[in-house]
């Protein structure tokens, strides 16, 4: 999967279009981003061309050449994330105070952004592309950050573009046409012509949140700027890292027989079936999150109620907080989805109302309950009927 995610990406810089990864928490975007990052430094091998050279070197006359990167090599890769303190002075530029001569100046440093276009209008650099991987780009105020070098997200108007704009520095400096000295992120001073335009081998890969209320919504006209591809949960994820066989699950006739795997697979399934169908499929749950119960290798040396144990575990400090999470102020909900009307015919349960004294209540409420404290049994049991 991480392939052909990768693949999309660098198609899309090869058409001159900068990426957003976009879906719920927990659905791979931080560690897809963290492997084209590895890739970029050292390309995987191609898996559709040999090299066919035996005059050149025999011994190496069917390998396979590394995978071809469509945007111009070496590449420079450099990675940050958004934040809420975030701002344009740490991503384009920033006038910093130095004492001088007794007095105080404001000296100009380069942000990330600038810095790339630096890097590469350097004469001595050896990297002909730069890469920037933004994190989390919707934790902070992106419209903001960028400010008016959103433009140049749109590849038509760097330089060689249909129309190359000169960069909008006003707070520099100039004289005769050169810039004052701008400071890089590394220390060494530039200066730029009042002309220069934004090199055009710049690109960037965006990871967006879908979920969290914090973040600031991103901006229209940025968002126009990416090409956006949605990562979603993804049941086959999990079937590869349990070992499940899918057709030799028992049906729900049968629940009492789910595995502790088997059982957390079809609760994934049946809570993000819930959470789409009421809240939309931005809210799903990530499918990595449930991998921190480990895979079935990782846990293959302990017995079955102890893997219970471990699942017990997820529900109570990962899972159930996410649940209450998106069901807040809506308990009548939540106490469908954990069935606490339709229990298991025999056996205890784990989830009931909490009894109101006597005293008239406007709605139900859950009664608290750490699922890790119960008997390994009920934990099964109540496991295995949530999940059907």
């Amino acid at each position: 999967m991480a392939r052909e995610y990768i693949d999309q990406i660098l198609d899309s810089w090869a058409r001159g279009r900068n990426v957003l990864l976009y879906g719920p928490p927990a659905t791979g975007k931080t560690r897809l981003i963290s492997e084209l990052f590895r890739e970029l430094n050292n390309p995987e091998e191609s898996t559709t061309l040999i090299e066919l050279d035996p005059l050149e070197d025999p011994e190496k006359a069917l390998a396979r050449p590394a995978r071809e990167i469509p945007i111009p090599t070496p590449v420079k890769t450099v990675f940050t994330t958004f934040h809420q303190s975030y701002t344009y002075e740490d991503f384009v530029l920033g006038l910093k105070p130095l004492s001088k001569d007794g007095g105080i100046t404001l000296e100009p440093w380069a942000g990330l952004f600038l810095d790339a276009a630096l890097e590469l209008a350097d004469p001595a650099t050896r990297y002909k592309s730069v890469v920037l991987f933004i994190d989390e780009i919707n934790r902070g105020n992106a419209a903001r950050i960028f400010g008016e070098f959103m433009t140049f997200l749109d590849f038509d108007y760097r330089e060689g573009g249909i129309l190359a704009l000169p960069l909008p520095l006003r707070q520099l400096k100039y004289t005769h046409g050169t810039s004052e000295p701008i400071k890089r992120v590394g220390g060494e001073e530039v200066t730029l012509p009042e002309d220069f335009t934004f090199p055009r081998n710049i690109y960037v890969v965006g990871t967006m949140n879908s979920v969290d209320r914090a973040a600031v919504p991103i901006d229209s006209a940025l968002a126009r700027r990416f090409d956006r591809i949605s990562l979603l949960p993804n049941a086959e994820y999990l079937i590869a890292f349990w070992n499940i066989d899918p057709s030799a699950m028992p049906d729900s006739s049968q629940w009492s027989e789910l595995s502790p795997y088997e059982s957390v697979l079809k609760m994934f399934r049946r809570f993000n079936d819930a959470i789409a169908s009421d809240m939309g499929p931005e809210f799903e749950l990530g499918h990595g999150m449930f991998m921190s119960i480990g895979s079935a290798d990782f846990n293959r040396d302990l017995t079955t109620p102890e893997i219970w144990k471990k699942v017990a575990y997820f529900w109570d400090s990962i899972l159930y907080p996410q649940l209450e999470d998106r069901f807040a102020g809506r308990e009548d909900f939540l106490l469908q989805l954990l069935k606490v009307d339709d229990p298991p015919h025999t056996g205890d349960y784990a989830w009931q109302k909490r009894g109101n004294g006597g005293i008239p209540t406007a709605s139900d409420t859950l009664l608290p309950v750490k699922l890790l404290d119960l008997p390994t049994a009920v934990i099964a049991r109540s496991l295995q009927w949530l999940s059907i």
